[in-house]
């Protein structure tokens, strides 16, 4: 995974916090440890405020940002877009009539990411990343990506470098918006993505539904 920014204040207040939460911990174990009368060696620095630092800091990275306590609280605005996503893609390669299925693969931690994007005859990975929380028109995720055609892809489709920009829509777990990729190929398009959940069938009747409201709007 690689690091990604945002525009969410928390990553200016957290790590001070959690490092008031690391001593205080260190606090609490050379009480508890002068209570009991336990001794470490002298090579030994415990308790270590470093070292409590470093619990906290990987258990709120890996796992805390993501509760449901810690955003109530306003400690973490970042959206959590792990999981699957499964839809489909139109490409002005073949002037956007026929619908390419993808799945979009998405890995989160509070500070690290990484997207992949599979369709029938290629991959893609994120290079950098960017999350806006604060745009008045949604959470909106933005990337570039490299480009792998597959074994079996066409002669002519080759490595790539491109740009991708969705928006995050709560009401249906959907991501959507738009791609498009830089020299030789200069194609671009549309992506729509539902994440998948335990369950649950992905909604193409609420999909269609959608499309064909932003047309009849446009």
């Amino acid at each position: 995974m690689h690091g990604y920014s945002t525009d969410s204040s928390e990553r200016r207040f957290v790590p001070l916090l959690l490092a008031a939460v690391a001593v205080v911990c260190a606090w609490l174990c050379s009480k508890l440890m002068a209570a009991a009368h336990f001794s470490t060696p002298w090579w030994l620095d415990a308790p270590s405020s470093l070292a409590f630092y470093g619990v906290v800091n990987t258990l709120f990275d890996k796992h805390l940002w993501r509760n449901r306590l810690v955003r109530k609280l306003g400690l973490s605005r970042v959206p959590n877009l792990t999981g699957h996503w499964r839809g489909f893609l139109v490409s002005s390669f073949d002037g956007h009539v026929k619908r390419h299925d993808v799945l979009l693969q998405i890995f989160q931690s509070w500070t690290q990411i990484s997207i992949y994007l599979t369709t029938i005859t290629s991959m893609s990975r994120s290079c950098v990343a960017e999350l806006q929380v604060s745009d008045p028109e949604g959470v909106a995720l933005i990337y570039q990506y490299q480009n792998q055609p597959l074994s079996y892809a066409m002669k002519s489709m080759h490595m790539h470098f491109g740009t991708a920009m969705l928006r995050l829509s709560d009401k249906s777990d959907c991501l959507s918006g738009e791609y498009y990729s830089g020299r030789d190929r200069r194609t671009y398009g549309q992506i729509w993505c539902w994440r998948e959940h335990e369950g649950r069938v992905i909604r193409y009747a609420h999909l269609l539904e959608m499309i064909g409201g932003k047309r009849r709007a446009s």
